[in-house]
């Protein structure tokens, strides 16, 4: 029983000292240290053998700038410890605050003496460095600890310090021989990377990693720095030079192209279509794997589609036809059969072969999920075929079908999109701020973009009637009629010359004129938009699009290099950002793709 008591009033005890210690740690937040003081002088006096109590104590005193009490008692503390190597670096740290640091060195280098003959403290004397921000003295624990005992190993720490300190270079070797040791750790010194690596190449860390890098690939060719490198590469989009690295990694073995296909899928969610149709090209070109060559056709022929001019239609159109003769028709080639009905539907003006394909494809053996994209598409359809009623059902159908899904917000997004082609734009608007805070970024910025486009040509025209007219004219382009398209957007920009809505319209127009192929008028729409609305939020959208414009289809290199340029230095907010650098410099000829 007596020791049952003992226990309880121990563990009452801690308990209490817990609480304690709690409130003089927020009174340390808030600054009232006298408060904090009285504390931790009670726990102190409850045991005085503890060092977390000696030194709470010690860092009131010295908040208080009371260093002749925290000297005192950490003399205390030493004279009841053999092991005094933390308090002879509280020693010397509460006289560097009083500007000793020739006091505060000896004791500092006394410290670390005792690491000669113990080893097994390096931890904590490094550790304590660390805490009072002496990370000279620390990195210095850690080296003289390693050097004594080769089975310590402290690399990890030290890499993190060297970070801290700015030594970059030294920080991403110690990370590199971790990973030399076991290449399991190399995500976690990603993940460390990445806290000092940007997409700018330009930046000194990325540099600094890349030569560290290359050295080291150069004595020693193994794939862990290549796929260090391709890691980096990614980081600043450079897909081509990632692309380098990965061909050499899948050369060593020529059995897995997993990265591979993980660089094309990241290329093409980053936009460059360049490094994609190479990476595909490659991979349809050397793979031995039927679902890898598959794959590969599959997103070769969706990037022609996205990006296809009106007259290339036909041949997309045969292309398809030839991928489905290949491989059948069936579950397996789900996707290329969903992408077939999109290109008919959208592009070729076959709304009605487009569903057959659809209804066939949903009566085989489709996840729910599978059959949600069916649905989704058809829908799509229905608009396109102005259904709308019938198209808000199979929404709402999905929305209801797989409600924490990501199909459920873009089902979402389309019932406000339809609305809005309705002149709905109350009820669309509606729906519309529920998804600006959508858990994927795509439906994000498309419902505030639409939401803005709504909101600011409501504020002065409470009769929508400019707004009425841009909408019918995007639906017409929604439905790839373009040339009706075109013409409401002329018509709309003689009606309402000068109206804020002009440069959406002269935005959506030109993107016509490109489909067209018609790329003078293009060049001409966006011009206008950059002579009119410099400052308005549709400017870099005209820059950058004009640069492509120039590079790709008019090719006068040296103009899309200046409008790039231009996104680079005055439009550095831009969503364009990354990739009119990345294009910038190309075209700037800095960028070697077969080095390094």
């Amino acid at each position: 029983m007596r020791y049952f008591v003992i226990i309880v009033l121990a563990l009452f005890c801690s308990l209490s000292v817990a609480q304690d210690s709690k409130l003089a740690e927020n009174y340390m937040d808030q600054g009232e240290y006298n408060k904090a003081l009285k504390i931790y002088q009670k726990i102190y006096n409850l045991n005085k053998r503890n060092p977390r109590s000696v030194f709470a104590l010690v860092e009131v005193y010295q908040q208080l700038e009371q260093y002749q009490s925290a000297d005192s008692l950490i003399n205390e503390a030493i004279s009841l410890t053999s092991r005094k190597e933390q308090f002879l670096i509280e020693k010397g740290y509460n006289a560097k605050l009083q500007g000793k640091d020739s006091i505060a060195n000896s004791y500092y280098k006394e410290a670390i003496k005792t690491i000669d003959s113990l080893p097994q403290l390096t931890y904590s004397i490094a550790y304590r460095f660390e805490q009072r921000n002496e990370l000279d003295a620390a990195i210095k624990s850690y080296e003289k600890g390693m050097a004594i005992n080769d089975k310590l190993n402290y690399n990890f720490q030290l890499a993190k310090l060297y970070g801290e300190q700015g030594n970059l270079e030294k920080m991403f070797e110690k990370n590199i021989e971790l990973i030399e040791g076991n290449p399991v750790y190399r995500p976690r010194a990603q993940a460390l990377f990445s806290q000092y690596v940007t997409d700018d190449a330009e930046n000194e860390s990325n540099k600094i990693l890349r030569k560290v890098l290359i050295l080291r690939l150069r004595d020693n060719p193994d794939p862990i720095y290549n796929q260090l490198l391709s890691w980096l590469f990614v980081q600043q989009k450079d897909f081509m030079k990632a692309f380098i690295q990965e061909k050499a990694i899948y050369k060593r073995d020529e059995t897995n192209m997993d990265n591979i296909q993980d660089l094309v899928l990241t290329a093409i969610d980053e936009n460059d279509i360049e490094a994609a149709d190479e990476i595909l090209d490659y991979m349809i070109g050397e793979t031995q794997s039927i679902t890898v060559k598959y794959l590969a056709q599959v997103l070769k022929i969706q990037l022609k589609a996205d990006t296809a001019t009106g007259e290339q239609y036909a041949a997309i159109r045969q292309e398809y036809e030839n991928l489905l003769q290949a491989y059948g028709i069936g579950k397996e080639t789900f996707r290329l059969q969903l992408d077939y009905a999109n290109f008919l539907a959208f592009k070729t003006n076959e709304a009605q072969k487009a569903t057959d394909l659809l209804v066939a494809l949903e009566k085989t053996d489709l996840s729910k999920f599978q059959k949600a994209d069916v649905k989704m598409l058809l829908a799509d359809i229905l608009v396109l075929q102005e259904q709308f009623n019938r198209a808000l059902i199979f929404y709402s159908q999905i929305q209801n079908d797989l409600p924490n899904d990501l199909r459920s917000q873009e089902s979402q997004f389309k019932v406000a999109r339809t609305s809005y082609y309705q002149g709905d734009f109350p009820w669309s608007l509606t729906q519309l701020k529920v998804l600006r805070s959508a858990t994927s970024k795509l439906i994000a910025n498309d419902a505030m973009e639409l939401s803005l486009i709504i909101a600011d040509h409501s504020l002065e025209d409470t009769t929508f009637v400019a707004l009425k007219a841009f909408a019918k004219a995007e639906l017409k382009q929604y439905q790839n009629k373009r040339s009706e398209a075109i013409t409401l957007y002329d018509q709309l920009l003689l009606d309402h010359k000068g109206d804020p809505i002009e440069d959406e319209a002269l935005l959506k127009q030109a993107q016509l004129y490109e489909v067209e192929g018609r790329f003078e008028k293009a060049r001409d729409n966006y011009q206008l938009i950059i002579d009119n609305y410099q400052d308005g939020i549709l400017a870099d959208d005209a820059y950058y699009n004009l640069g492509l414009l120039y590079q790709e289809k008019l090719m006068e290199l040296d103009k899309a290099k200046q409008l790039f340029e231009k996104i680079i230095f005055s439009h550095a907010d831009s969503i364009h950002f990354v990739d009119a650098r990345r294009r910038y410099r190309r075209l700037r000829g800095d960028e070697n793709e077969k080095a390094f």
